[in-house]
């Protein structure tokens, strides 16, 4: 007799029926996202979002202890920038986004997922939905926590840069982490990681059309606009910003997220896995 595996598996609520009219999409994701959200709550994930709240503010602490003295504003932006949008976004969307696809191998419910009308979209979107609000939540009570430990002179006034950076940070990476978690579930992790430094931290610092196309410029630049340092930026320095107004860098992640979720979608709609990687 076959058994059929129903233990953490996306629930039946995840994909709905279609009388709930033509809005079923949507509630689909928002099931699937409620769903990974419950998964997230768990000790060892807690303990790691623990550490990531606390540790920009030990850094900055050990910063001041070194310098005797209140970090200046434009050093505490530079500090936190590289914390937050960058290390705590980056490494909380890597453990969020990137097993979309290998849980449900791993746990033998893909099947489930599979066979239900939209099922395989909506565990992509409700993943992704779930990656971005956990780790924009984590992200900004380590900003709330390392703003409270009162180093930085006017570091209140940093709160609004750093939140907007801090949403479009996850917004454009949780979409680019989606393509490694369709195309190689089982090496997401380690495709991601590779993704990341190629894309965001290589391609992102050269001087040609492909840094366009990567995230790290746009929030290098707005971090530039924001905080007023246009005119001060070195000229070999303004090379690896684009001086664009802050709308079009704005757009131009949110473009960039659509059609990365767009190819991803299409990947996982297409993609067949075979039955030994079903296990």
């Amino acid at each position: 007799m076959t058994t059929i595996n129903t233990v953490n598996t996306i629930p039946p609520d995840a994909m709905p029926a279609a009388d709930r009219g033509g809005l079923w999409p949507l509630w689909s994701v928002l099931a699937v996202a409620r769903f990974q959200i419950g998964r997230l709550l768990t000790p060892p994930r807690l303990a790691l979002a623990a550490l990531g709240v606390v540790f920009p503010a030990a850094v900055l602490w050990a910063a001041e202890s070194i310098s005797e003295d209140r970090l200046s504003r434009e050093a505490g932006a530079m500090i936190l920038y590289a914390l937050i949008p960058e290390a705590v976004c980056m490494l909380g969307l890597l453990m969020t986004m990137c097993p979309a696809v290998a849980d449900e191998l791993e746990r033998g419910t893909w099947v489930h997922v599979a066979v239900r009308p939209g099922g395989r979209r909506s565990l992509l979107l409700g993943t992704y939905l779930a990656a971005i609000g956990w780790t924009a939540a984590v992200a900004m009570s380590a900003l709330i926590v390392a703003l409270l430990l009162g180093v930085i002179r006017d570091g209140t006034s940093l709160a609004p840069v750093l939140i907007g950076l801090i949403l479009l940070s996850c917004i454009g990476r949780g979409a680019l982490f989606a393509l490694p978690a369709v195309i190689v579930p089982k090496r997401a992790l380690v495709a991601s990681v590779g993704v990341a430094l190629v894309v965001e931290y290589l391609a992102g610092f050269i001087p040609a059309v492909i840094n366009q196309l990567t995230v790290s410029l746009r929030l290098r630049s707005l971090l530039v606009k924001w905080m007023g340092w246009r005119r001060e930026v070195p000229i070999q320095m303004q090379l690896l910003i684009d001086t664009n107004p802050p709308w079009i860098q704005v757009t131009a992640v949110f473009i960039l997220a659509a059609v990365l979720l767009l190819v991803a979608v299409l990947i996982l709609e297409w993609r067949q896995f075979p039955p030994s990687e079903e296990s």
